[in-house]
Parts: structure tokens; C-alpha cells; sequence
């Protein structure tokens, strides 16, 4: 009898569950089910921020920074409230600090848990405020276009890391001079395209060797 009785006992548990719809979703054929509070990747309202900071300033893995249009210059003050954040969601924990910290509602969580990057695309993982806003101003934006954006950040450098993390600082540096001495007309547009060229092209080689492909 104690021999049927362990053999029983656990029939009588897991025969609850024959007639009741399983748990489980067969992903990626099905789509996943998620609830409101859900916290997937985040949407930003473009018209809402004021570039104040407080996401940036809340975030703990310093997963957000900022990028300016083309043309506004980092440096004066009264263009704070024009810059946008952009994430790396990579290095993101999704702890909602940035959403909490956010005063006009500006950051939230979408739905949306698809979250990849093809190869070895380490920049796939970091998104434009471009990406981030339904609302953006609407850009066609490559690779080139994308990184050009993120020399305004320090997100290209951390999110890569290691060996090559110091130089990709050093182009940064590099870039921000030069950018400043074409908003400041001591360049022409000429040379200022040319050599932000050279530098997003030394800037791709690094990211390649420093990224181990995601998906092989």
C-alpha cells in the first residue's frame, strides 16, 4: 500500500492540471502575454520632456544620456530643455527609477519585450531618443547617422567596454572638439564631414572587435 500510495500521490496533484489551460506560452510562435505594469522598453513622449536630467540622474546602471539636434549647441544653457535622452538598454535593469523620476510623464514602459541585436550590432541594444518617441521628429537613421548622435554621449564607450573603451573615449573627445569648432565657424562643413567620418569609421572597427556576436 505505501509503494500505490507514493506512486498515487503525486497523480492526485498533477491530475488538477489536465483539465485546465497550461501556464505556459509556446514562444516564439505565440506571443507573450504581459500585463500593464508591465516594464518593457521605454517610451518616450518627445513633446512632454524638458531635458531635465532627473532620468539620468536616477538611473543606477547610468544606462541614459543625452543628444541634441543638429545644429543646438551643447554648451549654451537655454538648449538644456531641447536635449533628449537615449538609453542603453543593455546595461538598463529595468528598475523604474528613471520613470518614477521623470516630473512630466514623459518616460514611461511600453509592452514591448522583443529586445535583440543582430550579429554583433552591440549598438542594436542602445536606442535614440529618436526610437524611443512616436512623437520624434522623423529621421532617416543608419549606422553612420546613429553614431554620430551618440559621440554626444558616453553610452558607446561603456556599452562596449573593456580594451577598446579608453579610445572610443579619446575619438569622443576628438569629435566633441571638432564639433565645437564647426558650430563655432572655425571649420567649414567640409572638413568637418571628412573627418567625422574618419573618426565614425575608427569608432565602427573598435565596436566590432570589442562586441561578441549576440546571435551566431
Amino acid at each position: 500500500m505505501s509503494v500505490l500510495k507514493r506512486f498515487l500521490s503525486p497523480l492526485k496533484e498533477t491530475g488538477k492540471y489536465l483539465l485546465k489551460k497550461p501556464f505556459t506560452v509556446m514562444y516564439p510562435r505565440e506571443p507573450a502575454v504581459v500585463k500593464e505594469r508591465w516594464r518593457g522598453i521605454h517610451k518616450l513622449d518627445w513633446n512632454k520632456c524638458i531635458g531635465c536630467g532627473m532620468c539620468a540622474k536616477a538611473c543606477p546602471n547610468k544606462a541614459i544620456d543625452y543628444v541634441f539636434e543638429w545644429g543646438l549647441d551643447p554648451r549654451q544653457p537655454k538648449n538644456i530643455r531641447l536635449r533628449r535622452p537615449a538609453i542603453d538598454l543593455g546595461h538598463c535593469a529595468f528598475c523604474g527609477m528613471c520613470v518614477e523620476a521623470c516630473p512630466t510623464g514623459a518616460l514611461t514602459f511600453s509592452q514591448e519585450y522583443k529586445m535583440f541585436a543582430l550579429g554583433n550590432d552591440r549598438l542594436g541594444l542602445i536606442r535614440l531618443p529618436h526610437e524611443l518617441a512616436s512623437n520624434a521628429p522623423k529621421r532617416n537613421i543608419g549606422v553612420e547617422e546613429k553614431i554620430r548622435y551618440l559621440l554626444q554621449t558616453d553610452l558607446i564607450a561603456s556599452a562596449i567596454g573593456g580594451e577598446y573603451e579608453d579610445k572610443i573615449r579619446e575619438l569622443q573627445k576628438q569629435w566633441l572638439s571638432l564639433y565645437y569648432n564647426y558650430l563655432d565657424k572655425k571649420i567649414s562643413e567640409e572638413e568637418f564631414e571628412k573627418r567625422t567620418k574618419e573618426i565614425i569609421e575608427r569608432i565602427l572597427d573598435l565596436v566590432h572587435k570589442g562586441t561578441l556576436p549576440v546571435v551566431r
